[in-house]
């Protein structure tokens, strides 16, 4: 057997060997996120975390960890486990980002084995979303200004994705800006009081909700950024600028006058659960006619029962408005990605058919062959064709437990003792309601994250 004959024979088996890894079923982690389901309806967030690290060492490998330490993250931060929620975020984030800028590797095991082989790095809307919630983690801790670094870090985040889409011509994204964290920039500048600043933050967001948001998601402008608005307006002493706005967009202007005397009340309801991945088998022929299987991923939505929901507070009811479709956002851009995605799998599929042929062809040896050597050449074909339909997995790999969407209210109350009642509408009447205490002082600007699952 010549050396190029042994070089080939090498590959057919590494792709045996590597198909044993690529072969790892990632059902396994839709297994595992059901099982753990029946805590996150009851709102037992403290245990759905100490169970899902648990499982740590039987259900993921160094190659999942974004996608552990993404959903650990979410069930710490839900917890109200702060300290350990940011831990697990900050490493899911640097893991994120060292491997946006250094997947060369990555990439090139995705074409010549399996998707699964490579480490995750998210989905885009998830690597920006982690943002959320290491920013409202660092609230939480009384780190506002650290809350503003990260809500901030989203933005230039998505600026480098944006870039590196520019430089494919084979990928293009429709998620391009986020106007809900574009909105969150913009509330903790107000907070720390710099209005100005918080004004063109909630301008953009305002312009990205106007534009993509309408256009591409079917999502309204939120009447309270309006209000945000005009408030910061004139608080920066641009009344004529503010002034135009609410003539042109509508608004009342009456919070300006609230923010020292009162305090306001920020609730960010997180609901339902974002779409999960299964895989999708097509066929390709090839040009000789073989035809080959090729998987896909495909998101699927699962329809949350709670669509609504409102905070009373002071005699006053005011519904939250969708700020962030998540759901909306995955298949949107996933659909608008499958051309590219379809592309590299069948490119996959063929490196590894043309490897498994080229090396059963050399190993027979043309029309002398003995038939010992064509028995050989057989059990190659035959071991290749395994071996390719083995690996050939599509990546399941999700951040699970990130909400299908975020709605939002803002409500200016006294300051003092009061308490929030939360209470929710959807299919089959929504969730059970709930009462948060407070205490407020005053010009305080206290923000409320819940999360429900149905």
């Amino acid at each position: 057997m010549t050396l190029a004959v042994l070089a080939r024979f090498t590959l057919v088996v590494g792709l045996v060997v590597s198909g044993g890894i690529g072969c790892r079923s990632h059902t396994g982690f839709r297994q595992q996120y059901l099982k753990n389901r029946q805590d996150l309806l009851s709102g037992n967030w403290a245990a759905a975390a100490k169970k899902y690290e648990a499982s740590k060492d039987q259900v993921f490998r160094e190659s999942d960890r974004v996608m552990y330490w993404l959903n650990l993250g979410t069930l710490q931060h839900y917890a109200e486990q702060w300290r350990n929620s940011q831990a697990n975020f900050v490493k899911a984030e640097r893991a994120i980002s060292d491997l946006f800028t250094t997947s060369i590797t990555a990439e090139a095991s995705k074409y010549t084995v399996s998707e699964t082989l490579a480490p995750y790095e998210g989905e885009d809307f998830e690597k920006i979303l982690l943002y959320f919630y290491t920013a409202i983690n660092n609230v939480e801790q009384g780190r506002v200004r650290d809350a503003l670094v990260e809500a901030r870090r989203a933005d230039e985040f998505l600026k480098k994705i944006r870039v590196r889409y520019d430089k494919d011509e084979k990928q293009s994204t429709l998620y391009k800006e986020d106007a809900f964290m574009l909105w969150l920039v913009g509330l903790f500048y107000e907070i720390e009081g710099s209005y100005n600043d918080a004004y063109l933050a909630y301008k953009r967001s305002f312009e990205v909700y106007q534009g993509a948001y309408r256009r591409l998601f079917r999502v309204k402008t939120p009447s309270y950024l309006v209000e945000d608005i005009i408030r910061t307006g004139r608080l920066s002493g641009l009344e004529q600028d503010a002034a135009a706005f609410m003539q042109r967009y509508g608004g009342t202007g009456r919070t300006a006058a609230n923010v020292r005397e009162q305090a306001e009340i920020i609730f960010i309801h997180g609901g339902g659960e974002a779409p999960h991945k299964r895989q999708r088998n097509i066929n390709h022929k090839m040009p000789d006619g073989y035809v080959a299987r090729v998987a896909l991923p495909q998101f699927e939505a699962t329809k949350p029962t709670i669509t609504r929901s409102m905070i009373t507070v002071g005699g006053q009811q005011i519904p939250t408005q969708m700020a962030e479709p998540v759901t909306t956002i995955a298949l949107k851009n996933f659909k608008h990605q499958l051309p590219g995605i379809t592309a590299r799998a069948i490119a996959r599929a063929t490196v590894k058919y043309l490897a498994t042929k080229g090396t059963k062809k050399a190993v027979e040896g043309g029309k002398d062959a003995t038939k010992q050597t064509r028995l050989a050449a057989s059990i190659v074909g035959l071991v290749g064709n395994v071996a390719a339909f083995a690996s050939e997995n599509a990546d399941l790999r999700t951040w699970s437990l990130l909400p299908a969407y975020f709605r939002v209210a803002r409500v200016w109350v006294p300051a003092g003792t009061t308490s929030v009642d939360v209470s929710f509408g959807g299919r089959g009447g929504g969730g059970k309601p709930k009462t948060i205490p407070l205490s407020l002082r005053p010009g305080e600007r206290r923000i409320i994250s819940l999360r429900t699952v149905r």
